[in-house]
């Protein structure tokens, strides 16, 4: 059921990722959630696979920018849309944009992320 704390999940996670805070970022997540991001990709589950997702980011930027929209909430599900301009480690900027779709447990967690946006088109930008 969703609720005021669920905003809150989702907020905190692109603050997360905006500042590439590890501990941050896997403190908006249950111990088991599942995170396909992008979806369509290798889907990466619970903890280590959130450490794998942080491992890239850090790998990757150097500055890292997303900008989401208004969240629109459906029961446990929250859908944001989001812009985002990020700087890899090579100097060069990747602008893109997507929507990521959030089901929250009963603590207000993300238990599980489904990210709409083109991966190749991203990484074609940056290499």
């Amino acid at each position: 059921m969703a609720s005021s704390t669920d905003k809150t999940a989702v907020d905190r996670y692109f603050l997360a990722l905006n500042s590439m805070a590890r501990d941050a970022y896997l403190a908006c997540f249950s111990e088991d959630a599942l995170v396909m991001d992008p979806y369509g990709g290798r889907p990466l589950q619970g903890v280590a696979g959130l450490h794998k997702f942080m491992d890239g980011m850090e790998r990757t930027w150097s500055s890292f920018t997303m900008t989401p929209d208004a969240p629109f909430v459906a029961a446990d599900r929250v859908a944001v849309s989001w812009r985002c301009t990020a700087t890899a480690k090579s100097g060069k900027v990747a602008n893109f944009a997507g929507i990521d779709v959030f089901t929250l447990n009963e603590n207000g967690l993300i238990s599980q992320l489904e990210g709409y946006w083109d991966f190749q088109a991203m990484i074609a930008q940056i290499s």
